[in-house]
């Protein structure tokens, strides 16, 4: 018997989600819009979300210079003179800002392009202010799924949220077709969730609900108003699996051979997964394989992970083509590793911080 896992599985009901900031959840130009990113002409640096220690209050900011290899560390704290809080879990560059998730703080920060805090966000649940996971940005907006069973549309011009009701536990969001998708999770009940909602952007409302496999995480978006959808199973009997979503008509199929922990869709519709595999003996094997979403077969093993051991997120850059892959023991500092499309390491660098979880392109 396998079993699947992104993070220690003993913490397997929190596991983070790692979130490409900009492959998977694609501006959109459409009338209405004031806000999106500038795509120039050189990746200059790069933002890295390291989640920390769960109930360590110990998530950090790490930007590294693309030109200078110079890494600066706790730029948050640096900035701002307070800590970015517990349990980092997503962010996303949307214009001239970041957005970050911070889930157990139950706090969404708004920082500019240098880590300076614009704005504090949190949003009012039954009991508590909720618990934000994920986040993705839609024409003019930045989606955030919580974990109370809501997703959030952040109005990037007054950062007021309305929120609609969508399935337990909701994580990863993606938009296709005019459509967003919500895969929930259901992480707190054994064996785990099987939908993904649909919402209408324009209504904000749920209009659909598409049955999948167990524990849907991540959706990434590919070619032909295709998305693909990561389920983790249910760590034991029920396998992970990728599944593909024809936004058209939303019927779901499932990838043969294909055991994702997490991926990124790069230039030219090619797809990055990581696999990270346990044996009923707890052994764990981390493979990187790339996948032509266009012909939806395996192409073959990217870097190997003797080269890159420990893989914990995958980001790619759509405008250089490299891939990004933050890695972690779980244990000490992460490191994040630039990778060229071919699989040829370019550098490494320590985060100064622990569970590397997104990594964010900067531009100028």
């Amino acid at each position: 018997m396998k079993r699947f896992t992104f993070c220690l599985l003993a913490a397997a009901l929190m596991a983070f989600t790692a979130v490409s900031c900009s492959d998977d959840d694609p501006y959109i130009d459409e009338p209405g819009n004031e806000e999106g990113p500038v795509y120039q002409e050189s990746t200059v640096g790069l933002f890295v979300l390291n989640s920390g220690k769960m109930g360590n209050n110990n998530a950090a900011l790490t930007y590294y210079d693309m030109t200078t290899k110079q890494v600066s560390t706790g730029v948050f704290e640096i900035a701002n003179g307070k800590k970015l809080g517990d349990t980092g879990n997503s962010m996303v560059v949307y214009g001239n800002k970041m957005y970050i998730a911070v889930t157990n703080s139950a706090m969404i920060f708004v920082t500019d392009l240098k880590g300076n805090l614009l704005k504090e966000i949190t949003v009012a649940g039954e009991s508590a202010n909720m618990s934000p996971r994920q986040l993705a940005k839609v024409n003019g907006k930045v989606y955030v799924s919580f974990m109370e069973g809501y997703v959030g549309a952040i109005d990037t011009a007054n950062f007021s949220v309305k929120t609609v009701k969508v399935g337990p536990m909701p994580e990863g969001m993606a938009y296709s077709n005019k459509k967003v998708y919500v895969a929930n999770s259901d992480g707190y009940n054994w064996p785990y969730g099987t939908t993904v909602s649909v919402i209408d952007p324009t209504s904000f409302t749920v209009t659909k609900t598409l049955e999948v496999s167990n524990n849907p995480q991540t959706l990434h978006v590919a070619a032909n108003n295709t998305l693909y959808l990561i389920c983790w199973g249910d760590y034991g009997e029920v396998p992970a699996k990728l599944q593909k979503i024809n936004t058209s008509n939303d019927l779901v199929t499932t990838v043969e051979d294909v055991v994702p922990t997490n991926m990124t869709v790069g230039k030219d519709g090619i797809a990055y997964i990581l696999s990270s595999v346990y044996d009923a003996d707890w052994n764990q094997t981390i493979t990187y394989y790339t996948f032509d979403t266009a012909k939806g077969k395996i192409i073959g093993e990217f870097v190997s992970s003797a080269d890159v051991p420990d893989g914990y997120c995958i980001s790619a850059d759509d405008l250089t083509g490299n891939v990004y892959i933050g890695a972690s023991d779980y244990v000490s500092n992460g490191d994040v590793y630039i990778i060229t499309p071919d699989g040829q390491i370019i550098n490494k660098f320590d985060t100064g911080a622990m569970n590397p979880i997104a990594i964010c392109p900067i531009r100028k």
